[in-house]
């Protein structure tokens, strides 16, 4: 499926699909491996492109954007149903879709439960 980068742009101006993930989740020099479920190459396109098109899927679940020339003569972007652990790869881009990053952010706020609480003392050595 080839889309034109203009047309990514035009959904992203007309709301049609969300703004991509905060910088914070965006990991260059990184892949994710697995999960593929779709496969997109972008005329021109770009990491922001492929984060949003990933944000307009609910599948999606986190994206890979590869420049071009580095596997084809165009850009491509992975559509991922899961979010496999990032491995290094140069050149690459990833993220997590806009959804999981948020629910990823609201988790690491709030404070341990007892049962975490009591879990995490039993792995300290010595006595608690």
């Amino acid at each position: 499926m080839r889309i034109p980068g203009t047309l990514v742009l035009l959904l992203l101006a007309a709301g049609l699909v969300t703004a991509p993930a905060k910088a914070g989740d965006i990991l260059t020099g990184w892949t994710r491996i697995g999960s593929v479920y779709q496969r997109i190459s972008l005329t021109g396109g770009n990491q922001a492109m492929c984060a949003a098109l990933c944000d307009g899927e609910p599948l999606c679940r986190s994206w890979v954007w590869t420049p071009p020339g580095l596997d084809g003569v165009d850009d491509e972007c992975a559509l991922l149903a899961s979010t496999p652990a990032p491995q290094p790869s140069p050149q690459k881009v990833t993220g997590l879709a806009s959804d999981i990053a948020a629910q990823l952010e609201a988790a690491s706020e709030r404070r341990p439960s007892a049962r975490e609480i009591a879990a995490l003392r039993a792995t300290l050595p010595g006595r608690h």
